[in-house]
């Protein structure tokens, strides 16, 4: 069994989907942005500025993608996230793990502050052994702008792991990404956001929580 675990958030551990999409909408009408088809081509999960070049390739800039970050931020963090759903079984098997003396942390794309606050609401932080989102590190150029790759580098090596004990649990495509560019296997799970073609990217996929 592996000894180090890292679990994505959104669409992994817990349905957050209806209050981003929420903030995003929110943060769109004070930015005055127009998307037409947001709800069939919105995805939760991608850091916020890829989803900002996917929506409006026309306009995107680093400016607006900055400040679609900072007013999804000012709506999301304070909203106290009312249809966020926990998916059932997961949170019972990360115990299992660290029952077996595996050690597991949550990495995400998601802003660090609404991670925490999702976490805090949850009761995560009593299971898991730490969280880390990319912009805990915004100044540092080996991470960037939320890249997961970059960000489970830095994780793995803080936590003194060898790459063949890792894994990540996640649902999209930048989850499969991040552990193929670190050597390391990924768990893709069924239940989130991901396409049958971004699933078809992990080393295995499972339907169930029971089978991490």
């Amino acid at each position: 069994m592996k000894r180090f675990w890292f679990f994505d958030l959104d669409g992994t551990l817990a349905d957050t989907d209806g209050d981003i999409r929420l903030a995003w909408k929110a943060a769109m009408k004070d930015l005055g942005l127009s998307c037409s088809d947001f709800d069939a081509r919105f995805v939760a999960g991608p850091p916020i500025e890829d989803m900002a070049r996917t929506l409006f390739p026309d306009i995107y800039t680093d400016a607006l993608g900055l400040s679609i970050r900072e007013r999804f931020g000012s709506h999301y963090d304070t909203d106290g996230f009312p249809t966020t759903r926990e998916y059932p079984g997961v949170l019972d098997r990360v115990r299992e793990l660290k029952a077996s003396g595996a050690k597991a942390y949550i990495v995400t794309n998601k802003r660090h502050v609404g991670a925490k606050a999702i976490a805090a609401k949850f009761g995560w932080m009593d299971v898991f052994d730490g969280l880390y989102a990319g912009d805990m590190y915004k100044d540092d150029p080996a991470v960037g702008k939320l890249r997961k790759g970059a960000l489970l580098k830095r994780i793995i090596r803080e936590i003194g792991a060898r790459l063949e004990e890792c894994a990540i649990v996640g649902d999209t495509l930048s989850d499969f990404e991040a552990a193929k560019e670190n050597g390391i296997e990924s768990v893709g799970v069924t239940w989130g956001y991901g396409t049958p073609a971004e699933l078809a990217k992990a080393d295995r996929t499972i339907n169930q929580a029971k089978e991490i």
